[in-house]
């Protein structure tokens, strides 16, 4: 068969079979040996993004023309690719940051492929029945994960689906939920009008069993904006029509809502939707001040460069710096102190990554949106369009406004749902009949007539090509977190010698992974193969920064006797993250083996300064008690031993120790 003969209708359809398939898999399909969700679903993302790529370059060629359909967001998100392709020109992270890069073309290549190959109403309604049976499928595991009914991933003892965490779980729910209500309204057949109370109710309950509070909060908020649409462009008329539905709907939810308020068999969480509610205004509520903590990190970084950012991708490997300086000036917020990958703001991050200028261009293709959205509502007069499309509207708001709590763009099942919503509410707008569409309007084509190439050539070089990629970004990377994750799980049961080649061939697979250097160099360490743990960990900082890489660093050097740069490391691991406990013992440790009797400590007096309840506290003050006693401050060292005696358990060895020590001190002062 040449490929000369393949009809336009051909690719279009094989490029919505994908489509579909994408979103399908990036939801559901779990690797349980891969138990970073995301490191599955931006596999998935990669593959399908790559092969319709290639289907598309190739239908260009067999058509001899490049065509496209003129949309007026197409500019703003051409721009944007622009200023992420001249940010990543200007980092010196240019590995870390491809990562994000990439996951940011492919949602903006999802929704061009969406916007330019739907022209049926048949298929935009067979993607928003895709969603539909996904939400279903999702709530559903939800719920078998709360009651204790997961047979495949009940070793993770939390609320996960196949998504990877309840705030994921929820935001996609929330995302769809409207769209689901809107069609609810819409649908006349009695069968189909069940099945979608059925799952505005399953979905109402997952929100209520996942407890997020953010996106309540957007929920609220996305609920009130649209009551205003209802009224202002008055498509009253469906709420109407319903009225028996919808009060009987309200009293399920109602029903569902007390279920999950109060204390009963049913409700399983440790604290209820209410209690989970009000803490929301706890001032000393962890996750808030958390939150709080890296947000005001993140407009320090702002203002270091708040025109053009730090570049894309670069917030994880400059947030712990960024921390430790702010918290220098604000000591308040060390217990609250961490690691962030994301700010837990859309919009902050993307204004430290890319700079106000970055910001405002995907504000702008927001706006578009909301332009042509609401342009829509004033001069549609068809009450079944205005319901479709305030759903697409309403599930699209509240993403935006979770966006302000939670990093939904950076989990690619979330941003490559978002994208899709957002270009087939676009398209719905721009040919509002979609079975009459009139597409010659907006087309753009490019003539490739003009070129002399065999097609048939050109064709197998493009797949050469699509299996090239697809070893080198999807194949290798993920072949080498397999092996990560293997070797992870050796290390759990300390199996050093095991895990040593798995995480070996990963870092072959995948050099440039920061993860993976970071345990193969730590597993050298564990080995007291010093050499090569050196070399690797420093390898590593290029591509991830982590307090524990550098406390391994420095425990590696301690151990070939290079006290100098242990120090260097052991203080930048504090430095990232002062309440870092087990740095200071290794550092007090250190300074024990140079005789540095004041600096030892002042290190391991930090540890019950900072913890007052350390889990191993007598060992603690039992070492103090010993460098007091080298000191020959024997009264200073009885006071420590015998605190150390009161808290040690009766079966541990070291209890003999101490006895011994506090006997030896009342011995040499009976002698004496």
């Amino acid at each position: 068969m040449k490929f000369s003969i393949l009809k336009e209708e051909y690719f279009k359809k094989i490029i919505l079979i994908c489509l579909k398939v994408l979103i399908l898999f990036i939801v559901l399909l779990v690797n349980k040996y891969v138990y970073e969700f995301r490191v599955n679903q931006e596999m998935i993302l990669r593959l399908f993004i790559i092969i319709i790529l290639t289907l598309l370059v190739i239908k260009y060629f067999v058509e001899k023309e490049i065509s496209w359909f003129k949309n007026s967001s197409n500019l703003p998100i051409f721009l944007f690719i622009l200023v992420m392709t001249l940010s990543l020109l200007r980092v010196n992270t240019i590995r870390v940051s491809l990562r994000d890069y990439e996951i940011f073309i492919s949602y903006f290549l999802s929704y061009f492929f969406i916007s330019n190959n739907i022209d049926e109403e048949n298929q935009f309604d067979s993607f928003i029945k895709l969603f539909f049976t996904i939400s279903l499928i999702v709530a559903l595991y939800t719920f078998m994960q709360y009651y204790g009914l997961d047979p495949y991933l009940k070793e993770l003892y939390a609320l996960s689906s196949t998504i990877g965490q309840k705030n994921w779980i929820s935001n996609y729910l929330a995302l769809i939920f409207p769209i689901t209500f809107s069609y609810f309204l819409l649908q006349k057949i009695r069968r189909n009008k069940i099945f979608l109370f059925l799952l505005l109710s399953i979905v109402y309950a997952t929100l209520m069993i996942c407890q997020s509070r953010g996106i309540w909060i957007s929920i609220s908020l996305t609920l009130l904006i649209g009551i205003f649409f209802i009224f202002k462009f008055k498509i009253v008329r469906a709420f109407q029509n319903n009225r028996k539905w919808l009060f009987l709907l309200l009293l399920t939810f109602l029903l569902i809502t007390i279920i999950y308020s109060t204390e009963n068999p049913l409700n399983k969480s440790a604290i209820t939707v209410a209690q989970r509610a009000v803490s929301t205004f706890d001032e000393q509520d962890p996750s808030i001040n958390t939150r709080l903590l890296m947000w005001r990190t993140t407009l320090q970084m702002i203002k270091d460069k708040p025109l053009l950012g730090l570049g894309i991708g670069t917030f994880e490997m400059n947030y712990l710096d960024y921390q430790a300086e702010f918290l220098k000036d604000n000591p308040y917020y060390i217990k609250y102190s961490g690691k962030a990958r994301e700010a837990h703001n859309e919009y902050l991050q993307m204004w430290a990554e890319l700079g106000v200028v970055g910001l405002v261009v995907f504000l702008s293709i927001i706006f578009i949106s909301y332009y042509l959205i609401i342009n829509y509502f004033k001069k549609e007069h068809n009450d079944k369009k205005k319901i479709i499309v305030l759903g697409l509207f309403m599930g699209i708001t509240c993403f935006l406004i979770h966006s302000l709590f939670d990093f939904p763009l950076h989990v690619p099942a979330l941003g490559s749902a978002f994208f899709v919503i957002m270009s087939l509410t676009v398209v719905y707008i721009n040919n509002s009949n979609l079975s009459e569409f009139k597409k010659e309007k907006n087309i753009r084509k490019i003539d490739l007539k003009i070129l002399k190439f065999n097609v048939n050539y050109i064709v197998v070089l493009v797949l050469v090509i699509m299996l090239i990629a697809i070893d080198f970004l999807v194949i290798k990377p993920y072949t080498a977190e397999i092996y990560y994750f293997k070797g992870v799980r050796y290390n759990k049961n300390s199996n050093y010698a095991d895990a040593l080649p798995n995480f070996d061939y990963a870092a072959q697979l995948d050099p440039y992974n920061g993860r993976i250097l970071h345990a193969l160099g730590t597993t050298y360490y564990n080995l007291n193969i010093q050499s090569k743990a050196e070399e690797i960990l420093q390898k590593s900082k290029n591509y991830i920064n982590d307090r524990n890489l550098f406390r391994n660093l420095g425990l590696s050097y301690m151990q070939i006797g290079n006290y100098e740069k242990a120090e260097i490391e052991l203080k930048h691991a504090i430095y990232l993250d002062p309440k870092f406990t087990e740095v200071y013992f290794d550092l007090g440790y250190l300074y024990f083996l140079q005789e540095d009797h004041e600096g030892t400590i002042k290190q391991w007096s930090k540890i019950l300064e900072i913890e007052p309840d350390f889990y191993n506290k007598y060992i603690i003050l039992f070492n103090l008690g010993m460098v007091y006693k080298k000191k020959e401050m024997h009264d200073k060292a009885l006071e420590y031993f015998l605190q150390a005696l009161q808290l040690v358990p009766e079966d541990s060895p070291i209890m003999e120790n101490i006895e011994e020590a506090i006997y030896n001190i009342y011995k040499d002062h009976l002698d004496n």
